[in-house]
């Protein structure tokens, strides 16, 4: 569910079908029934996609899941944010504390009152500190879905103007009864930046439960090549709950193990990985609640 309005002629159209979701670099918003996808973010297919459902696909948009929209800063339309998490991680980035994760607003699902969640932090390389945000306003009933896409609109239109007021046929059109509204946006010393996204994840308890190991997500904060402005390469991925494990290994040997982050009673998960200066992924490797790898297990990220 993108709130975009669908006769932007400047947006590209995107496409997601049952099992099969393709982000291209240059992607843009365009008119369809789920995110904006993230430029630049490649997904990860699991072998034996033939079981996933709708449901669990419309999440391909959770940040990880997540499409890139259009937002600039407007420092006077700024709002003051509360961190989750207290913690730094180190460099170009790290793994969030161990305190990421915690909400900002009470856990009352009130589909106007958006629960905020850090999903990652780091420090850049001039010691500034970054964090991933995620905004999740739970599912409206449909007599008001239009109002929440007016708020949500009326969040992210004061940091840029091409974002477009959705209109009543549109958000009709691709309701979905099953899925909450997510917004995933970076912040930088306090500062919310451009490039948001904006998408669709399942509600509590809607989860395909063949979608256990499902992977999903891509670069956070970049529209296409060398329009970005993430405070560094930084992936961020939705899981599946039957993933209890993610390691990343870097071709100088070095392994990150990024803090699995539970986003309120959303059935998916978050990890976020930001590139160590310097380095480059070998390897990426996910594990089950008993220690097996997943057969989705190899190089997808951050390896050029």
């Amino acid at each position: 569910m993108t709130m975009e309005n669908p006769e932007a002629g400047k947006d590209t159209d995107l496409w997601v079908g049952l099992g099969l979701a393709e982000a291209a670099s240059t992607a843009r918003i365009g008119p369809v029934p789920v995110a904006d996808i993230v430029a630049g973010g490649r997904r990860i297919r699991r072998r034996r996609r033939t079981a996933v459902g709708a449901v669990a696909l419309a999440s391909a948009v959770l940040l990880a899941g997540g499409a890139i929209s259009q937002l600039r800063p407007a420092p006077a339309a700024s709002q003051p944010l509360v961190a989750a998490g207290t913690g730094h991680g180190s460099g170009t980035g790290g793994p969030p504390s161990p305190t990421a994760g915690t909400p900002t607003t009470p856990a009352a699902r009130d589909p106007f009152t958006p629960l905020r969640v850090v999903l990652g932090q780091g420090t850049t390389a001039d010691g500034k500190e970054w964090k991933l945000w995620q905004a999740v306003w739970p599912t409206a009933p449909k007599d008001r879905a239009y109002e929440q896409a007016l708020a949500v609109w009326q969040e992210r239109s004061p940091y840029d103007s091409a974002v477009g007021k959705p209109t009543p046929e549109y958000v009709d059109q691709y309701y979905d009864a099953g899925s909450d509204v997510i917004n995933t946006y970076f912040t930088v010393d306090g500062v919310r930046q451009s490039h948001d996204s904006e998408g669709i994840t399942p509600a509590p308890g809607k989860l395909d439960p063949r979608s256990g190991a499902y992977i999903s997500g891509g670069l956070q904060g970049a529209r296409g090549k060398g329009d970005t402005v993430a405070p560094g390469e930084i992936v961020a991925l939705s899981l599946g709950p039957d993933i209890a494990r993610v390691k990343v290994t870097w071709t100088d040997g070095s392994v990150t193990e990024p803090t699995i982050v539970t986003v309120g009673e959303l059935p998916l998960r978050t990890v976020v990985v930001a590139r160590p200066a310097g380095k480059t992924a070998k390897l990426w490797e996910f594990f089950d609640r008993n220690g097996a790898k997943l057969p989705d297990s190899g190089s997808q990220f951050l390896t050029s």
